[in-house]
């Protein structure tokens, strides 16, 4: 049942107001569209929702896995628009937002279960990317690095105060890595 209508406008109300308190009109409202409407097509608040993380979850792993895929940008860069397109641009919302942190939390839960396990997917290619990348590196020693940038992003996402903090850490932690 996929959704034709900004998918991050609709997470921003559930994560102003937090699942109980926002309406099917209030999500209405942020996509321009009636609340009749988004019943008919979902026939509950918990459909909505649950159709929308799903969604937005997948839309961002593959995003990622694209970037990843993507040959005109050095590797470094490739790797932390990967990791920002599924981790560092979800921290304002989390920092900015009460309900925040929830929906972030529900929407890895779900990369990591529907979506074919895109969280998992997304590290091996970083770790593909590594290896074709640096002659020096092993697959395992690529595994390791991928696994070790994407723990510290998921950690720094939790931490830091804002993007900005976010990002100087992630770069910090790359440029330390992958020299």
């Amino acid at each position: 049942m996929k959704t034709n209508f900004d998918k991050k406008k609709a997470l921003g109300v559930f994560a102003q107001y937090g699942f109980r308190k926002t309406s099917v009109g209030d999500v209405a409202n942020a996509v321009g569209l009636s609340r009749q409407s988004l019943y008919k097509k979902f026939g509950s608040k918990e459909e909505l929702f649950q159709t929308i993380i799903e969604e937005y979850s997948e839309e961002i792993g593959l995003q990622a896995l694209e970037i990843l895929e993507e040959k005109s940008d050095d590797t470094k860069s490739r790797i932390l628009s990967a990791l920002d397109t599924i981790i560092g641009q979800h921290v304002d919302l989390m920092r900015n937002s009460v309900h925040g942190a929830e929906l972030v939390q529900m929407g890895e839960q779900v990369m990591s279960s529907v979506g074919k396990g895109l969280m998992p997917q997304v590290m091996l290619k970083i770790a593909d990317v590594i290896v074709g990348s640096y002659d020096d590196r092993t697959k395992e020693q690529a595994e390791d690095d991928a696994f070790i940038l994407f723990t510290l992003a998921k950690g720094l996402s939790l931490t830091v105060s804002s993007y900005a903090e976010y990002n100087d850490g992630i770069t910090r932690a790359a440029d330390r890595i992958l020299g």
